[in-house]
């Protein structure tokens, strides 16, 4: 049977928009679970950390769908955070080369690259005059502090799945007396890089964790006196050191904003202070940027 010309223009239209309505359906779902990528922030400078989110295709437990990346000859380990995200955080070594650095993220046998830019900073350097006794370590001192290094070591070496939640906030609320990354050398011939920051604080005064995890050292150490160090997961640890006083225990689950501990000046202290550090990775990183990811 002929259709008439009418009738065969309405079924060309009506089939022209069924696939039209078919193929956006598709280019939508491909889209949906395209592989995607984003860097917070885009600027850092050595010794900051930056954290790298990916939405991977449908099924990530699939073979080959994980994402996969490498930054300055490290492996990206990701993890999951829910509607196929996986993130990442990711330190930035204080000896890394100031530049612009490219990250390739595979999944599935798709690639998305992300830039990362290292911006120079010149770090303060400070020369302190010291009684020899507080700058040459003796046989047994040398040789506790070489122990107590290596424990710290690993300790910090574990990764567990993420613990925190939500931002990280800083341990107390005074002013920081000394900043990361600062040089020291101490009567001109030893040299040591501060790996934290240093916040004033008077005896007593209450030490709040910088965020949720659980804690995995509670011990008193030559250099660090009363020292507690909290896994936040992913391999991220925050230090808390010279401790008056402890107020949790080992393996204690804390909270975010949680009373752990109290200013003090216990191991290798001049006077009352707190010394913070965050490790990630094995890697001291500076406190300042992780305070202002927006996790």
């Amino acid at each position: 049977m002929m259709l008439s010309s009418p009738k065969r223009r309405l079924i060309t239209r009506l089939i022209s928009r069924v696939a039209v309505t078919v193929f956006i359906t598709l280019l939508m779902r491909l889209n949906a679970y395209a592989l995607t990528a984003e860097v917070q922030p885009d600027e850092v400078i050595p010794g900051d950390v930056f954290l790298l989110k990916a939405q991977v295709s449908k099924n990530p437990a699939a073979a080959g769908n994980l994402p996969d990346a490498e930054f300055s000859g490290r492996k990206i380990d990701f993890f999951p955070d829910g509607n196929n995200y996986f993130i990442a955080l990711i330190p930035v070594d204080i000896e890394t080369k100031p530049e612009r650095y490219t990250i390739t993220i595979k999944s599935g046998g798709e690639e998305k690259n992300v830039h990362i830019k290292v911006k120079p900073y010149k770090f303060l350097t400070k020369k302190i005059t010291l009684p020899e006794e507080k700058v040459i370590l003796g046989p047994e001192d040398l040789k506790r502090a070489g122990k107590e290094a290596e424990l710290l070591k690993n300790i910090l070496s574990q990764t567990t799945s993420p613990g925190w939640d939500g931002r990280f906030k800083a341990p107390v609320d005074t002013k920081v007396s000394e900043t990361f990354g600062v040089k020291r050398i101490m009567n001109g011939k030893k040299t040591s890089v501060h790996g934290g920051l240093d916040y004033k604080g008077q005896t007593g005064a209450p030490v709040k964790a910088v965020n949720a995890g659980t804690v995995v050292l509670r011990d008193e150490f030559f250099f660090g006196g009363n020292t507690l160090v909290i896994d936040h997961g992913m391999g991220l640890f925050s230090v808390y050191m010279h401790l008056s006083e402890f107020k949790v225990a080992t393996d204690e689950k804390i909270a975010k904003g949680q009373v752990i501990g109290l200013v003090g000046m216990t191991g290798r202290a001049t006077g009352p202070h707190l010394h913070f550090g965050f490790n990630l990775l094995g890697v001291r990183v500076n406190p300042a940027s992780l305070f202002k990811l927006k996790l």
